[in-house]
């Protein structure tokens, strides 16, 4: 069969449009260079902190960094009160860039220190079925401190959750990230922060995907007893994001 030339412009048009949309969503996720306009605004007025800026770089996922970033600076915009929290540390990753983002917060920690506890373990499904008790064992509380390199707000909360957050049963919390992969505590990390969130706080949840049933089955479950509606963000593993309604 002859090509004319009229389909060769078509397919070369076609093939075109293709490579420029691929290259816009590779940017989009991968690119280290990919920052919002307001982020850039920002750095051009000298309001981020250089080490923010290197974390920013360095940061994988970074769909995931700026939804943290905006929503510490919604935070601050509308004057939520409370501490940060953290429920899933490993190494620190995560938990440098929060603390950096505005590190007058208390910002407590909780994590085992010690990986996955046989009682978490026992029913998981997908990706969370291969993990054992030793997997993210791979830490301990220095390194993450060092890791973050933070301030004396900085509270380290070991052992298993949520006896761990007994003593805090009366703070109150602007922001919670939990990144704990399993059922149980992603449910526990829900039931525990949810009613100590300010209005105007927000909890971020991570790993909601299809790999990882329980925590599907933890926050689907959850937000059926909830007004709020899940916002899901298409970072890279995917995060759910619940906003505590101020009425």
């Amino acid at each position: 069969m002859k090509i004319t030339v009229f389909q060769v412009l078509n397919y070369s048009l076609i093939l075109f449009a293709a490579v420029l949309f691929i290259r816009y969503i590779w940017d989009l996720i991968f690119n280290p260079d990919y920052q919002p306009a307001a982020w850039k605004e920002a750095k051009n007025k000298g309001k981020l902190a250089g080490i923010l800026l290197r974390i920013e770089k360095n940061y994988r996922d970074k769909v995931r960094f700026f939804n943290f970033w905006f929503q510490v600076e919604r935070l601050r915009k509308e004057q939520v009160p409370g501490a940060f929290a953290e429920l899933g540390v490993y190494q620190g990753e995560s938990a440098r860039a929060l603390h950096h983002m505005d590190p007058d917060r208390r910002f407590y920690l909780f994590d085992t220190f010690e990986g996955f506890k046989d009682q978490d373990l026992a029913f998981e499904k997908g990706e969370a079925a291969s993990y054992t008790p030793g997997s993210f064992a791979d830490t301990n509380i220095n390194k993450v401190l060092s890791t973050i390199g933070g301030n004396r707000n900085i509270l380290i909360q070991p052992g298993y959750f949520p006896q761990s957050a007994l003593k805090l049963v009366q703070e109150r919390f602007a922001l919670v990230n939990i990144d704990a992969d399993l059922y149980n505590p992603t449910k526990a990390g829900l039931e525990f922060f949810y009613p100590r969130l300010s209005p105007g706080g927000v909890i971020l949840v991570h790993d909601y995907n299809y790999k990882w049933e329980g925590v599907l089955k933890a926050v689907d479950d959850f937000c059926k007893t909830i007004p709020e509606a899940m916002v899901i963000i298409p970072d890279r593993e995917g995060t759910v994001m619940i906003i505590r309604s101020k009425f």
